[in-house]
């Protein structure tokens, strides 16, 4: 480690780190990022040039939302019944269709609907302004 250390350090040259054309006749041939020692292109006084797009970058595109219009009614079902107490009242309510309930149908599926309507409502009002910030 202490050999490492006693390395003399080398500097950068810049002329490997940018490639400025603006002095030399252009050729065309702008596959300069094959070469070893070139990373960018520079080109001075030629805006034809800055628009041929050699390569695909990706966007920038930051999304914070959970939902959008498609995914909405099937994802927010998906998390209102992940959470056992509106699952046990699905089930209850599903029972209830049955002839051996107790109790009326509407009488389950009424309160559940409430809830897990009332709570779907919060969660796009809370996507809203997370879309709009």
């Amino acid at each position: 480690m202490a050999e490492a250390s006693r390395r003399p350090k080398r500097k950068i040259k810049w002329s490997k780190l940018y490639t400025f054309s603006c002095m030399r006749p252009s050729t065309g041939d702008l596959d300069l990022f094959g070469r070893s020692g070139f990373s960018r292109v520079v080109f001075c006084n030629e805006p034809q040039l800055h628009k041929i797009k050699p390569h695909k970058y990706p966007n920038n595109y930051i999304s914070t939302t959970k939902y959008n219009v498609v995914t909405f009614l099937p994802r927010a079902l998906f998390e209102q019944f992940r959470r056992v107490a509106n699952f046990y009242f699905l089930l209850a309510a599903v029972l209830s269709v049955t002839s051996l309930a107790p109790f009326s149908p509407v009488s389950l599926i009424a309160p559940l609907l409430f809830v897990v309507g009332i709570s779907m409502l919060k969660e796009a009002v809370e996507d809203w302004h997370r879309f709009l910030q």
